[in-house]
């Protein structure tokens, strides 16, 4: 199996400051099992750690960073576990060359500092940042994945992406992660970046529906309030079982739809540590509604 020995130390210099503390995350989707390490940047440079993310990278155990620098003896990747935005980050789970061409030609975005390959076609971009607050670099990554059709689900500060030189072994055949630098050095500010709107634009009012569409509309708004009082799924903490239960609720309790249920789940999977690709949340919903044993329209009965 390859791996790039000199390419994760090169990386982890590259995207952090020197006094910064990350997460590394490690997780094998053959059996579930996570591990998370959380140390100062310098600890994640010797040589004696990476000799274990190798072995572990051997033992299909794939190999996550936390896109931004996290406070010191932090156990979680919460929002308020962030100490420091460092990247301006997008996902482009599918069209990655064409979503890189995208960016490439917008006039009203600094060029990129990285482009990391996970797998054929998908691809993480990076801008590396200085001044942002994480509310304003959520805000502006929700922006621009709108904008440019990337990963909805991967704009929380939280999100992580992959280390270079190790193998993805989410997918078969196992992929080496590999990196494009470009001009890695300078910091961007939000003063380099387009203004998200303050407001959202106001959406187009629909055209009159029979009743059973406004029922429907209904049950989608109490199947959000309910997500609101839900505890997000944690990685460690049983977070696959909560989340195919969360999917039963939505597309057997609620009877949503395929497309509603992944709508209404959306925004609580920004709260999930980490979150779900769209790929996997929407396998989930579908699991649900072919496994689930909860009678459908159960909550549709019920306030919420």
């Amino acid at each position: 199996m390859t791996i790039d020995t000199d390419a994760p130390i090169r990386f982890l210099r590259t995207a952090y400051e020197p006094n910064d503390w990350i997460a590394v995350f490690l997780k094998s989707y053959a059996t579930g099992q996570v591990l998370q390490r959380v140390g100062p940047l310098e600890l994640f440079l010797e040589p004696k750690v990476h000799a274990w993310l190798r072995a572990m990278n051997a033992k299909r155990f794939n190999v996550y960073v936390s896109v931004n620098a996290v406070r010191e003896v932090q156990r979680t990747r919460t929002k308020n576990a962030i100490a420091a935005v460092r990247h301006i980050f997008l996902e482009a789970d599918e069209n990655g060359p064409e979503r890189l061409a995208e960016i490439s030609t917008r006039e009203d975005l600094p060029p990129l500092s990285y482009v990391l390959e996970s797998s054929p076609g998908r691809l993480h971009f990076f801008w590396r940042v200085a001044h942002f607050s994480s509310e304003g670099a959520e805000r502006l990554q929700k922006y621009l994945a709108r904008e440019l059709g990337t990963d909805p689900a991967a704009t929380s500060c939280s999100q992580t992406t992959r280390i270079a030189g190790y193998q993805n072994h989410k997918r078969t055949p196992s992929h080496l992660i590999t990196v494009r630098y470009g001009n890695p050095e300078p910091r961007h500010t939000p003063e380099s970046f387009p203004q998200p709107p303050s407001v959202e634009p106001m959406m187009r009012r629909p055209a009159p529906r029979p009743m059973s569409r406004r029922i429907s509309m209904d049950v989608a708004e109490r199947a959000r309030r309910y997500l609101e009082r839900i505890e997000p799924a944690i990685a460690g903490q049983h977070g696959d079982l909560h989340t195919f239960k969360v999917c039963c609720r939505l597309v057997r309790g609620f009877a949503l739809g395929k497309d509603q249920a992944f709508a209404v789940l959306s925004e609580w999977n920004l709260r999930c540590n980490p979150p779900w690709t769209e790929r996997e949340l929407r396998d989930k919903i579908s699991r649900a509604l072919r496994y689930g044993r909860e009678e459908l329209g159960s909550l549709c009965r019920r306030r919420c």
